[in-house]
């Protein structure tokens, strides 16, 4: 071997030498060699925006830094001595950052790019990767039918950050997903996390799905956000209040029941904690109850015009609903101090001498008043003059009514009671009024004209119970009979109306037992009845004016 020989073997053996001793490179540099497009076209900082002209370029960067990743997890798994064939990565580079413990760093860097790409392409359907994005949500539907929320979660949390366009279906089962999460948090801690992250599934529906939704629109998302404030943030007021308030005022009619109820006890919270007056409690009082006005009509239509049994069971279900909220929120209501007599006038007072023509004003404080039977301060008085003066409405001819009851002036009342019938749009409501007329008709010896009026009553609402209190009582007062034992007779039918209102209306029950318990030794006896050829079952009528059969019994 000659000299240039020589000395060309030792420059190569050096090399070889300097080579081995060479440390690895850093995951930055690997970045900036491998994917120069983050530091060129594709670079992204907090001030990049958008560029759609660009999402194919970024979808390639995003696909080729994957199968990066992809080669970097294989070469983690199979180990410096069983380097596999690699297409991306040059396998020199990822054995030396490996031996220097910094291959899970490059990894992490890379992954990172791919995050700053997914959320600048957030606004994309299908984000950075379509075929990841169609993958991930094909699992995490198939793990919600299942019901394996906790399965499911994995796939959910990638879709919720990078995909939150793809499928209204990550925020309708991720509601759950993350219910189910709070419930399995190990402490309250825990606990308040999931529930900022529920917070954020709503806020990020309404971002991206409420304004192409008809039914799952702004109204509604606010309306269950409300709800599930209320259910977990027991010391944020004035949070669930603000969402609750602003849902059913976008919403209207078609407000859930679950909110305005939930809404109700929020307005109620806000009282008590002195953060609104009393006149806010009946605004928002007379707004839940106007709304609930609305869907009771609603409920109605649909039950009249309702094409099967299956549409039938939905609306008279949804009735129920509405009669249970109807009396929920009433209930609220009416139990607060801010529905207390001297609080409501004071409350109104005010308003009322600032705006004296105000007849909508004039109109909500004569339906509140009424409700809770505040009829004798002058400010009532002055509203229910002003209100049939101008346009009269089922509830001031109503309340007219009854303050014309208070001073004797039963046939002007009757007439007023007549007209808030004539108005009304609600059974039950005609139901009262014509109880009303027919206890006053009771009062003036009117007794068949009184039926009738309790008849109609009885139409109206086959559950109400008062109606058959007036017919029986003036049954029991007047029976009809030639002698003591035909008029005895009477007190049958009595207490058959007795007991049909107790069996209809439990409110009514212990005044009705109280009634029979006092009619009841007034029953023919059975020997005096045996001498009448009158015997137990045998029907018998009862004529004059009452003209009805009973049965009799011993």
């Amino acid at each position: 071997m000659n000299k240039f020989q020589i000395a060309r073997t030792a420059l190569s053996l050096s090399a070889i030498l300097v080579a081995g001793s060479v440390s690895a490179q850093s995951p930055e540099d690997v970045i900036k060699a491998k994917f120069p497009e983050t530091a060129g076209e594709l670079a992204i900082t907090s001030n990049t925006t958008y560029n759609k002209a660009l999402k194919n370029k970024y979808r390639e960067l995003y696909k080729k830094m994957s199968d990066g990743i992809g080669e970097i997890v294989t070469v983690e798994h199979v180990g410096v001595n069983e380097m596999p064939e690699l297409q991306f990565f040059d396998a020199r580079t990822l054995k030396d950052m490996q031996k220097a413990g910094t291959l899970g760093d490059l990894k992490a860097a890379i992954q990172n790019e791919q995050h700053k790409i997914a959320n600048l392409m957030r606004e994309e359907q299908y984000g950075a990767d379509s075929a990841q994005g169609i993958r991930l949500l094909s699992t995490f539907q198939e793990f919600c039918k299942q019901n394996a929320l906790e399965d499911a979660y994995p796939s959910w949390s990638i879709l919720f950050k990078d995909y939150p366009k793809i499928s209204q279906t990550v925020y309708s089962n991720g509601v759950n997903i993350i219910k189910k999460k709070r419930e399995l948090a190990k402490d309250s801690k825990e606990q308040q996390i999931w529930v900022d992250t529920l917070m954020m599934v709503y806020d990020q529906r309404i971002k991206y799905f409420a304004a192409s939704s008809k039914l799952y629109n702004e109204a509604y998302l606010l309306g269950r956000k409300g709800v599930d404030l209320q259910k977990y943030r027991k010391g944020a007021i004035e949070v669930p209040y603000n969402t609750l308030i602003k849902a059913i005022d976008l919403g209207g009619k078609n407000t859930e029941y679950a909110v305005i109820q939930t809404a109700m006890q929020s307005v109620i919270a806000m009282y008590n904690a002195e953060k609104i007056d009393a006149t806010v409690v009946v605004e928002k009082y007379l707004q839940f109850a106007d709304i609930l006005s609305q869907k009771r009509a609603d409920e109605n239509a649909k039950l009249a015009n309702a094409s099967s049994d299956k549409d039938k069971q939905k609306a008279e279900s949804d009735l129920a609903t509405c009669s249970q909220v109807e009396g929920g929120i009433l209930g609220l209501f009416s139990n607060s101090t801010a529905a207390q007599c001297d609080v409501l006038v004071n409350a109104f007072s005010g308003k009322l001498k600032a705006n004296p023509n105000d007849l909508e004003l004039c109109d909500k404080i004569v339906r509140v008043l009424g409700q809770k039977g505040c009829t004798d301060s002058q400010l009532y008085e002055d509203a229910v003059t002003k209100v049939i003066a101008n346009n009269p409405t089922e509830s001031a001819c109503f309340g007219l009514a009854r303050m014309l009851e208070k001073k004797g002036k039963e046939d002007d009342a009757i007439e007023n009671y007549k007209k808030a019938i004539s108005l009304s749009s609600v059974d039950t409501m005609k139901a009262i009024y014509n109880c009303s007329i027919a206890k006053l008709l009771q009062k003036k010896n009117q007794f068949s004209n009184a039926r009738t009026y309790a008849r109609n009553a009885i139409e109206l609402n086959p559950n109400y119970g008062l109606p058959y209190l007036i017919i029986a009582t003036m049954y029991g007062a007047n029976p009809v009979g030639e002698d003591h034992f035909e008029k005895s007779m009477t007190y049958w039918l009595v207490i058959d109306k007795l007991q049909k209102a107790k069996s209809v209306d439990p409110s009514i029950a212990s005044e009705a037992q109280q009634l029979i318990n006092r009619y009841i030794g007034q029953c023919p006896k059975k020997e005096e009845a045996f001498m009448h050829s009158v015997t137990a079952g045998k029907t018998v009528t009862i004529g004059g004016w009452i003209g009805e059969s009973t049965t009799a019994r011993f």
